[in-house]
């Protein structure tokens, strides 16, 4: 069956529930696909992600969409004689597990399944938006709620910017140089996290007027500055811009941030070297960094990063 890449969301966590930009690149480090119990080494988890597509399936049979139709009975058969999502894809690690899992499902069980495969190589607004919010809806089951820009990315195996109330674009990233000086990188911090507790902690403190404001005065303006000059590929402007989110993340939003982790990024942001953010949902997981001095960032950050972007 058909493998999907992970993915990143390089910009937007949090400030995309509130119509700010948002930027997601895939990520070819891991992937996922279905497969059947005969083709598994690993039994446990193959019958554990079974038990768990099972609920999914149920989840699903209890959607109506009328502009995508699931093959839901053929779901429900093959998940009885051994379907189970094998990926290598890590989860509560913020690269996206559940979007690779929807997708696997939505392009295996979908009616006129090939018309929407062809409709992707020419995908126009309207029904990028389409698929998005089904997307989105599917993705929820995992998370309470969820933008569809995970999924959505993952289908079309490209970057996609969303430019806030449903407006949804495909990206061309800086050009990726192999002797480029400028590197995206992941952090594990060993520590897996819940999506769904993180996103509910933070509309409960959106609710709060001071907190609320700094958001949408401040977060989204950040992020915005930080997509535009990234896209713009103007490393001077970005740099200034991804320090100032960093800073506020690291001040504002450090509930979301693993203590163990906050003197790491405020080590980043002394120093210049590089700049830790939330990658996804936070909380632990991976971290999200950006640097243009990849030898020292490595030497101070060790064995717990890996580059997934050069330019």
């Amino acid at each position: 069956m058909e493998s999907y890449n992970s993915k990143v969301l390089l910009f937007g966590e949090y400030s995309v529930l509130n119509h700010g930009k948002a930027l997601v690149m895939p990520c070819d480090l891991f992937s996922g696909q279905l497969n059947f119990y005969a083709d598994s080494t690993d039994k446990k988890f193959a019958y554990r992600s079974n038990e768990y597509l099972k609920k999914f399936s149920a989840f699903i049979a209890s959607q109506v969409d009328e502009n995508f139709v699931l093959e839901v009975k053929r779901f429900e058969w093959e998940i009885n004689n051994g379907l189970f999502f094998q990926s290598s894809i890590p989860q509560g690690y913020g690269l996206g597990s559940s979007g690779a899992l929807v997708v696997a499902i939505f392009l295996r069980y979908l009616k006129k399944a090939k018309e929407i495969k062809d409709e992707l190589k020419g995908l126009t607004i309207e029904k990028a938006h389409q698929l998005k919010t089904t997307l989105g809806k599917m993705e929820s089951f995992f998370h309470g709620t969820s933008s569809g820009l995970d999924p959505l990315s993952i289908i079309l195996n490209e970057p996609i910017l969303y430019k806030g109330m449903d407006q949804v674009t495909t990206a061309v990233l800086p050009t990726k140089k192999e002797d480029g000086e400028n590197h995206i990188f992941l952090l594990n911090t060993q520590m897996p996290r819940n999506t769904s507790s993180l996103v509910a902690r933070y509309h409960e403190l959106y609710k709060e007027e001071a907190f609320r404001k700094k958001i949408n005065d401040q977060l989204l303006h950040y992020t915005n500055e930080s997509i535009d000059t990234f896209l713009a590929n103007q490393p001077a402007d970005f740099y200034k811009n991804i320090h100032q989110l960093v800073q506020f993340q690291l001040e504002e939003m450090n509930a979301f941030i693993p203590s163990e982790f906050q003197n790491t990024i405020k080590k980043g942001i002394d120093n210049g070297d590089y700049f830790l953010k939330l990658c996804g949902a936070g909380g632990g997981g991976y971290m999200l960094g950006f640097t243009n001095n990849w030898d020292k960032t490595k030497a101070d950050l060790k064995d717990s990063v890996a580059s997934i972007y050069q330019y």
